[in-house]
């Protein structure tokens, strides 16, 4: 095999024990822990490869994953989940990246994925809570809430090892869809953030200075969801245009 080419392929088995919060709560409204919930095993696959070109590296990967006995928000409300097993899902999709540089001191890195995750068995979920009996029917093939499909992210820097440095990265989102009967989607959005900092060495004493600003042109756009929310209030807002300075030191040997 060639040095600058890289190969690989990988297949796992796991299971996914509820934590403490999706047993906190009954979702018949009753006094404690949902012990019915169970837990949910996967089965996951990777392939991919890893090489080095004159024009940067570029990496590739494809994977799926199927579980079976999946555990998703039964209601929501009021800052109280309740969750079941609602059987078997699957997600699949592929990653890409390639980063560079450009010229010396400069560096650029691009990134995407692809996650096409969905229900693979129909089930029924609640409308009200407390919730008894779930009463809604979501059928096989809808999209697992919370999740966006397509995710975009690219980078360019100036990065010496000392003096001045900055950079420009921006990063884009599709939808997300909020809740299992797909009924409602936050929009995707995209954004631009910027830094500027300054390396120095004092002495021993590494020390660096940074300012940042996130959401440049002061996006508004749902930064979170919060899933199968009983009142239809799914959106989270991220913040606007915002803005962070640092100081670091370090003592080097």
């Amino acid at each position: 095999m060639r040095p600058d080419l890289h190969l690989y392929g990988t297949a796992g088995r796991g299971f996914e024990t509820p934590t403490l919060n999706e047993l906190a709560y009954r979702p018949n409204g009753l006094t404690g822990l949902s012990l019915a919930l169970g837990a949910a095993t996967s089965d996951s696959y990777e392939a991919g490869v890893k090489t080095r070109t004159g024009w940067g590296d570029v990496n590739l990967a494809l994977f799926e994953t199927r579980t079976s006995n999946e555990i998703a928000t039964l209601t929501n409300v009021g800052g109280r989940s309740t969750f079941q097993n609602v059987g078997s899902t699957r997600r699949r999709g592929l990653e890409a990246a390639w980063s560079a540089d450009l010229r010396e001191n400069v560096h650029a890195q691009v990134a995407y994925t692809r996650l096409d995750a969905r229900y693979r068995d129909t089930f029924q979920t609640c409308t009200v809570t407390p919730c008894p009996t779930p009463n809604l029917t979501v059928p096989a093939g809808n999209r697992i809430p919370g999740i966006a499909r397509d995710s975009v992210y690219g980078a360019v820097g100036w990065v010496p090892p000392s003096g001045w440095r900055g950079g420009v990265e921006a990063r884009a989102l599709s939808k997300v869809w909020v809740n299992d009967v797909n009924s409602d989607a936050a929009a995707g959005f995209a954004t631009v953030n910027a830094s500027v900092g300054y390396v120095a060495r004092v002495g021993a004493v590494d020390v660096t200075g940074f300012a940042r600003v996130d959401n440049v042109f002061s996006r508004s756009y749902a930064g979170s969801v919060i899933v199968n929310e009983g009142n239809a209030r799914y959106f989270e807002p991220a913040p606007t245009r915002n803005w962070t300075l640092g100081l670091t030191a370090a003592i080097g040997f």
